[in-house]
């Protein structure tokens, strides 16, 4: 069981260094957009058309994408006032219980994030501005909700081994 988690750790944290370099490309991108429309608007006096559009793409993807690294991390907001003062065992018995919720909830979102994306390819719609179909940005949804349920799975099964060892 040691052998699985570490190897399912190795690979979601694989995945979620390759997302995070691109939401860093996508971040480069922004900038570099940014940066070219405003040249555009007020040197040459005509910016770039579906500006708006791509930002409000793109910035949700940043955040999306960046659920599973930042969860990897830790770096997600927690209360650390009362859990200080808590027995190592009681503190992981509490992290597993609280990811199991945020797995649930994780899962949800992949699910119905999935049956969205599905329902938008279906049906074809674009993005007049940038005529870019609509379930290209709603894939993020459920991307990122997957990445988030993995690396909320290793973590459960860290603590659990965690536990079983007695430590």
């Amino acid at each position: 069981m040691l052998k699985i988690s570490e190897t399912l750790a190795k690979g979601v944290s694989l995945m979620n260094s390759a997302l995070k370099y691109v939401c860093v490309g996508l971040l480069l991108c922004m900038m570099a957009l940014g940066t070219v429309d405003v040249i555009g608007r007020y040197l040459f006096n005509n910016p770039i058309l579906g500006t708006l559009e791509v930002f409000e793409i793109l910035l949700p993807a940043i955040v999306l994408l960046g659920l599973g690294y930042t969860q990897e991390n830790r770096g997600h907001v927690s209360m650390e006032l009362l859990v200080i003062h808590l027995s190592p065992r009681t503190k992981t018995i509490l992290e597993i219980a609280t990811n199991a919720c945020a797995l649930v909830i994780s899962v949800l979102i992949l699910w119905r994030g999935w049956i969205l994306t599905s329902l938008y390819w279906h049906m074809g719609r674009t993005i007049p501005t940038i005529d870019v179909p609509m379930f290209l940005p709603q894939l993020f949804v459920p991307l990122g909700a997957l990445m988030l349920s993995l690396v909320l799975m290793v973590q459960m099964l860290e603590n659990i081994i965690q536990l079983r060892k007695g430590n």
